[in-house]
């Protein structure tokens, strides 16, 4: 199958199931030197014992299980997927998990920061995108050629389906222990690309983006996350005029978080979020009372305005 990903030493149409063991083991103690989160998959999907799994053979909460190991693996190799190594592994996936068909939007999620290249192209050629969200993709597998970039900008704009699962994807991959730069940076940089080109920022798209500006935002988010959400969060009140609800759900959250993101960026954005935004001319007094509490907020206001930080909403 995976013969349409990369051209190289090994002939996938007439792999073994033995040579396929060898194939895979290969490739995952490859990844394991570059990252040692793969090693636990190792015994988990890539063990002798498992050439013996039938899907169809499985129980329902044994394909939840295989699903969700099959999830994690997705999630540690965003960072990796171009090596061969990698492409020996998702032929294994395939062929012996169904990958393709049981596993379409992680394995998209994992490809997606690559979606310019022929790899990805060759990947999507594989699945089955039928009553997916993903389904726009299908014109892509008849010509071979990988979406142009405008194609997914408009397609985030006019599907709230496509944009909530890479919000979806940013918050598993700013999670511990599966933190991806590579898809946090795509994910910001993507966002303010569809802010750009919306005609308009309507109540459905601040709809699907406040649970994951707000998860980005709290205490227990990554640090790479809490930056994507941002970078995001800046270009979204720059490029619009955002309802009093949004901006009251808002505020709290980015105050809360000031002792995660330093008392003087909470400052910065709040300012820029009361300067920017009609509906919120000035800071609340209790947003004041709670900013007062979580960071010292004194001096630095006063380091802010030496600087000649625009302080007024403050």
């Amino acid at each position: 199958m995976f013969n349409l990903c990369v051209a190289h030493a090994y002939n996938y149409s007439e792999l073994t199931a033995m040579s396929l063991v060898v194939l895979v083991l290969t490739g995952i103690e490859a990844l394991c030197k570059v990252d040692r989160r793969f090693a636990p998959f190792t015994d988990s999907l890539f063990s002798r014992a498992s050439l013996s799994v039938t899907r169809e053979q499985l129980t329902k909460e044994e394909n939840e299980q295989l699903n969700t190991n099959i999830s994690a693996f997705l999630r540690v190799l965003v960072n990796h997927f171009l090596l061969p190594a990698a492409f020996q592994v998702l032929e294994y996936c395939i062929r012996r998990y169904q990958v393709h068909v049981y596993s379409v939007s992680d394995l998209l999620l994992c490809a997606l920061p690559y979606h310019s290249t022929p790899e990805f192209a060759r990947l999507v050629a594989l699945l089955q995108l039928k009553e997916t969200s993903w389904e726009w993709l299908a014109p892509c597998q008849q010509t071979g050629a990988p979406p142009p970039r405008d194609l997914l900008v408009r397609r985030c704009v006019n599907d709230q389906a496509v944009i909530r699962e890479v919000c979806k994807g940013a918050e598993s991959l700013g999670a511990p222990g599966f933190v991806s730069k590579t898809f946090l940076s795509f994910y910001a940089v993507l966002l303010c690309e569809v802010f750009t080109a919306a005609p308009a920022i309507t109540e459905d798209l601040l709809t699907v983006l406040l649970p994951y500006l707000v998860a980005g935002l709290k205490g227990t988010a990554t640090k790479d996350y809490r930056a994507a959400t941002l970078m995001v969060l800046t270009q979204l009140l720059s490029k619009a005029q955002l309802g009093r609800e949004f901006l009251t759900a808002m505020v709290p959250e980015v105050i809360r978080s000031a002792p995660d993101l330093g008392g003087t960026t909470a400052i910065m954005l709040l300012t820029h979020m009361a300067a920017s935004q009609p509906e919120l001319k000035t800071l609340p007094v209790r947003s004041m009372q709670l900013l007062v509490e979580h960071c010292q907020t004194g001096q630095q206001l006063s380091d802010l305005e030496a600087r000649g930080a625009p302080l007024t909403p403050v």
